[in-house]
């Protein structure tokens, strides 16, 4: 057995035991006191100097040229828990998507780390963050310099799968990852029509705001299929239409908001600016006048295909199974680095449902196999140490 995998064995107990805090106290958003607390106390404990940085927390390990960067989420979803776990959350917020595992692997990770400090070939940079599920939370520490002072040249994050999520292995000891296009962009849209109120009898005399938002879903659903090549996939989807206060009143105002998904950088940006020129130009058609607003976003989630080569055989010194899957449907706001350094993003697998684990992430029955921990937590750290010894004459 790898000596990072027997280490990391060795401490599963703490793992599962910080793991658990997390869950039970789960925070939602950029409103984490009590996890950002426990995971300043956590790095002081074992030595590290965190800071805090755009409602995140990081901190450094090693000197010098070259600079990994290691990244974890904290927050959890606005979900009334159902697991039936002992130590469920019962405030109204649910770690359904395993961001309570990837703190708490990043926690013991920072522990093999610090045991191999004088080591290090350069420097091993920790990013926990908040907001993931805004996909607003690594642009605050973008914003912020995470990035910065030291620089840093590669960066890596590990994601839990479980249950039906995936038509692959999911058994604890198993990775999965693309060797390019990792997860599609996600931007999330707004767009308020202003028509004129009117009485149902007379609707001439009124501008149907109603009337122009069904026209302009139609429009924009036709967008995907004449106007993106078959073999490029995105996703457009319509989440939300109101309008409207009664059955005899033209209504004045509509609002609709959705979201859409693609692979490819320039699709993106066809995607948003064709977004808003449908918008207008149907809105301008039906007399009525649109506001286009653009919530939040990320970039495509894009391993680095040298990167992920190279992460994938370090990988496999740790890991039983090593899977190689297709892109991912689901979106991830560290593809936001992406756009900067070379990244490696992968699944650690964390319950197969033949195991009774039945739930798949942001299903509040959510539930994950505890034996993947130990994977993650030696996989952060030999990933990173194996990354600097071979990079160190680079720089």
């Amino acid at each position: 057995m790898n000596l990072f995998l027997q280490e990391a064995v060795a401490m599963k107990d703490t793992i599962i035991q910080n793991r658990r805090y997390i869950h039970e106290n789960a925070e939602t958003g950029f409103d984490l006191p009590k996890t950002r607390a426990f995971v300043t106390k956590q790095l002081k404990t074992l030595g590290y100097n965190p800071i805090l940085l755009g409602e995140g927390i990081t901190c450094t390990i090693g000197s010098g040229k070259p600079v990994i960067l290691l990244r974890a989420d904290m927050d959890a979803l606005p979900q009334k828990e159902s697991s039936g776990l002992d130590f469920a959350c019962t405030t109204g917020a649910c770690h359904s998507c395993g961001h309570d595992a990837h703190t708490a692997m990043l926690l013991a990770a920072a522990a093999l780390l610090q045991k191999r400090s004088d080591q290090l070939h350069g420097t091993v940079k920790l990013m926990f963050q908040a907001g993931e599920e805004t996909l607003l939370g690594s642009r605050k520490m973008l914003d912020a310099g995470i990035l910065e002072r030291p620089k840093v040249d590669a960066a890596m994050a590990l994601h839990m799968n479980f249950g039906p999520c995936g038509n692959y292995d999911m058994h604890a000891g198993s990775l999965a990852y693309s060797t390019h296009k990792m997860m599609p962009s996600a931007d999330e849209f707004r767009i308020t029509l202003k028509g004129k109120a009117a009485h149902g009898s007379s609707p001439y005399l009124g501008v149907s705001a109603a009337s122009a938002s069904a026209n302009l879903v139609v429009a924009l659903q036709q967008l995907i299929s004449l106007e993106i090549p078959c073999d490029e996939p995105v996703i457009l989807s319509i989440g939300k239409l109101t309008s409207g206060t009664a059955s005899n009143i033209v209504p004045e105002e509509a609002e609709i908001m959705g979201n859409f998904r693609a692979f490819t950088r320039e699709n993106r940006e066809y995607l948003k600016r064709r977004l808003s020129e449908i918008s207008n130009s149907v809105a301008a058609c039906w007399h009525t006048i649109a506001k286009v607003e653009f919530l939040a976003g990320v970039a495509p989630n894009m391993n680095d295909p040298d990167l992920a080569e190279e992460m994938a055989g370090y990988c496999s010194q740790i890991m039983k199974k090593v899977q190689v899957i297709p892109p991912v449907k689901g979106s991830e706001d560290f593809a936001n680095l992406c756009e900067y350094v070379p990244t490696f993003f992968a699944n650690i697998c964390a319950g197969s449902m033949e195991d009774g684990y039945e739930a798949s992430m942001h299903n509040p029955s959510a539930r994950l196999d505890e034996n993947a921990l130990p994977y993650g937590s030696a996989l952060y750290a030999f990933c990173a140490v194996k990354w600097l010894e071979k990079h160190s004459a680079d720089y």
